[in-house]
């Protein structure tokens, strides 16, 4: 009996021999992946050969499914003989030329194309192969190891890396968080003395606008009793009129505006710069006993860098000819 073709396999789709086949309604037999592919294109479930529509479930061609791969296991040894033969005489492969470093068999060994060449029996040489090959193999298993090893201290470096950016990041926040916080208690500070001064300006002024109150009531009163005075006869008017000049006479000083009445800006806007930041000097110094901690290295390290970072910035100098309060 014949052996079947490979067409008697094949997948009316996919023209290969068949993988996981199902079988339709109509008998007729596809690949599974095939089959869903096609539906999923044509948008109906029909037979790719004959067009029928299938109302149910494809099943599994079991048979179909072990006669391919007996088919396939069938080729696979085919092919792995015919490697062993030699493709000139057909003859088996026995020998191992090392001139041409090629498998020969025994016609090979007899013909002019390998006078004077050196054999040696195949499984020898493959054996003797072998062994190079798996020194080799080793050597590159420990290098393959080896990389793998330098790979994992990479992966752990970059967790690391991520681990410390986080962490660093909190730091910065904090750090900056506690110069944001000073410069607000600085502000509030410098605020609530401006509040205070101004409060002293203000009452020192109210007491000033009392004192002028009084003149300006006392006065009112004179010339209102000397308007009336005015419209009385003559003789009440002689008996008053002494009494009244003596009221006239009788002058008092005008209030004077007092000395540093206004507020003294300078005092909170001059060299403002300068004494925040002398004062941040403290909480510089801070941060860096906190960075060496961290860091482990010796504060006087840190403080160097620092110093190097402030001789590189515009120096911050007070404002000639404005009082800097201690």
């Amino acid at each position: 009996m014949d052996s079947p073709a490979e067409y008697d396999y094949s997948c009316p789709v996919c023209r290969e021999v068949f993988s996981a086949p199902v079988i339709l309604e109509c008998s007729h037999s596809v690949c599974k992946e095939c089959l869903q592919q096609f539906w999923r294109i044509k948008k109906i479930r029909e037979c790719p050969v004959c067009r029928r529509l299938s109302r149910h479930e494809p099943t599994c061609n079991l048979a179909l499914k072990n006669l391919c791969e007996s088919f396939l296991e069938r080729n696979e040894n085919l092919s792995s003989e015919s490697e062993e033969l030699c493709s000139l005489h057909g003859e088996k492969l026995k020998l191992f030329c090392l001139e041409d470093k090629q498998p020969a068999c025994l016609v090979c060994f007899t013909s002019q194309t390998h006078v004077n060449h050196t054999f040696r029996p195949i499984d020898e040489v493959a054996s003797s192969h072998k062994d190079e090959l798996n020194t080799a193999l080793i050597s590159l298993q420990e290098k393959l190891q080896h990389k793998e090893n330098i790979k994992g201290e990479f992966d752990r470096l970059v967790q690391h890396i991520k681990s410390q950016a986080e962490h660093t990041e909190r730091q910065i926040k904090q750090q900056f968080e506690k110069l944001h916080q000073f410069l607000r208690d600085e502000e509030e500070a410098t605020i609530t003395a401006l509040r205070e001064e101004e409060e002293q300006k203000k009452q020192m002024m109210k007491e000033k606008l009392e004192e002028i109150n009084r003149h300006i009531s006392a006065l009112s009163h004179t010339i209102k009793d000397m308007e009336e005075m005015m419209k009385t006869s003559d003789v009440c008017f002689l008996k008053k009129f002494s009494v009244t000049m003596e009221r006239v006479d009788i002058s008092q000083p005008d209030p004077q505006m007092p000395s540093g009445a206004l507020i003294h800006v300078p005092r909170y806007l001059g060299n403002l710069s300068f004494r925040v930041w002398k004062k941040m000097q403290d909480i510089v110094h801070n941060m860096l006993g906190f960075m060496a901690h961290e860091q482990s290295v010796p504060i006087e390290e840190v403080a160097g860098m620092y110093s190097s970072c402030l001789t590189t910035m515009p120096a911050v100098e007070p404002v000639l000819g404005v009082e800097t309060p201690c």
